[in-house]
């Protein structure tokens, strides 16, 4: 780690401009700071509206102060990535409202800070999203939309084992090859940790379950402290095109999916409801551009995580996983509303986290799936849901000079 001095010229080098974003947030990792703390402090310096983006000046009613937690680390997270990088909330929430974008890894932080009224909305993977609504004893939060939903299970339930192991003829060969062996799973109680469990009580195996924090996943599986791991997107591409490990099954194989849900307060929504309808309704705008426009999509991405390429990042959302994983041909779905299979899937993860001993209840509480405001958003502005479906690309389809 080096000394104080040094990190604060750093700092005092991005802010007077005489390096950029991409060097300031590359040299801080070298020096060993977290990807949080870069991006915590990024965050705090505001982010300028780009030429011709954000130039509508809002919607009617009182201007709205609000804090909103988000991972560019998750793929879910990415249509809040778009919001913030075009500007679309100035489009939809009234004029002279302003927005503090608060940076996470992960989404139990953003969960503490909604319960705690240090956020108003959030961008949450779905068992944590889950979670949050349970909690209704010290706040009152809602699911608002399902901004992202992978009816394969191919944002967060992707399993992969290290480069050196065996050759696989069938995700059921690779599976069994794990018995006895250390599964890395990004948090206990989360998606990974669902799939994980799902798949060895299918296959009837035993294996050693690893909490890890997803940051170091990688390098766990680099130094062979594990064997296997669960991970999602974009940690999945970045492992794989790294040569550190490769992808042997995903959820599509037993059946699980994945999503991701913005959050709310419901005293934020009470009080101000048009602002919350707006909120959807630029997160739709958003979705609207990730499904026209991959390679721009990337470049906002890749602007937030400096640790990854163009490439990775295409890789994790367009991009096609291995047919010998048993992926599906839908990498995701621009969801926004709660269709049937939504609310099953939600309910299906209730049973999961009340059998885990994560919940003491195992279904939803009554409104914590809160409909009313994305209903709302897409009649008001006449599209029809689910938006689209992104469907996994060869790697041969990248064109690295548009990334």
């Amino acid at each position: 780690m080096q000394s104080r001095d040094e990190l604060d010229r750093l700092a005092q080098d991005y802010l007077d401009r005489r390096i950029d974003r991409r060097t300031f947030m590359r040299q801080g990792l070298l020096w060993g700071l977290s990807l949080s703390s870069l991006t915590a402090f990024l965050a705090s310096c505001g982010t300028a509206a780009p030429a011709g983006q954000g130039a509508a000046v809002g919607t009617a009613g009182a201007p709205v102060h609000i804090n909103v937690g988000y991972f560019p680390s998750w793929e879910g997270g990415l249509s809040g990535v778009i919001i913030k990088k075009r500007n679309l909330w100035q489009k939809y929430l009234p004029k002279g409202s302003t927005v503090n974008w608060q940076v996470q890894i992960v989404g139990p932080p953003i969960v503490a800070d909604l319960l705690a009224n240090k956020e108003q909305i959030g961008y949450i993977g779905d068992m944590p999203a889950f979670v949050a609504t349970a909690k209704r004893e010290i706040a009152d939060l809602r699911l608002v939309e399902c901004n992202e939903f992978s009816p394969n299970g191919e944002m967060c339930c992707v399993l992969l084992v290290r480069s050196d192991a065996p050759k696989f003829k069938d995700y059921q060969e690779a599976v069994r090859w794990l018995t006895g062996k250390t599964i890395g799973i990004s948090g206990k109680g989360s998606c990974g940790d669902r799939f994980v469990t799902t798949l060895m009580q299918k296959e009837h195996i035993s294996a050693r379950k690893e909490y890890l924090d997803p940051t170091i996943i990688l390098t766990s599986l680099r130094t062979g402290k594990i064997d296997a791991c669960q991970t999602f997107e974009p940690h999945v591409a970045q492992i794989t095109s790294e040569g550190v490990g490769r992808v042997v099954a995903t959820g599509n194989d037993f059946g699980d999916q994945d999503a991701d849900f913005i959050v709310m307060r419901k005293d934020f929504i009470d009080q101000h409801r048009d602002a919350a309808v707006g909120w959807i309704k630029a997160d739709i705008e958003a979705l609207q551009f990730i499904l026209g426009h991959p390679y721009e999509t990337v470049k906002y991405l890749a602007a937030e995580l400096p640790g990854y390429t163009t490439r990775q990042l295409w890789t994790a959302i367009y991009g096609r996983l291995p047919s010998s994983s048993g992926a599906g041909t839908v990498r995701t779905v621009a969801q926004a509303v709660f269709s049937k299979e939504v609310t099953d899937f939600i309910d299906k993860s209730f049973q999961f986290l009340y059998q885990d001993k994560i919940l003491t209840i195992d279904k939803p509480l009554p409104g914590a799936v809160y409909t009313a405001l994305v209903d709302q958003a897409v009649k008001e502005l006449g599209v029809t849901a689910p938006l689209g479906a992104i469907r996994g690309e060869p790697a041969s389809s990248f064109n690295p000079a548009k990334a």
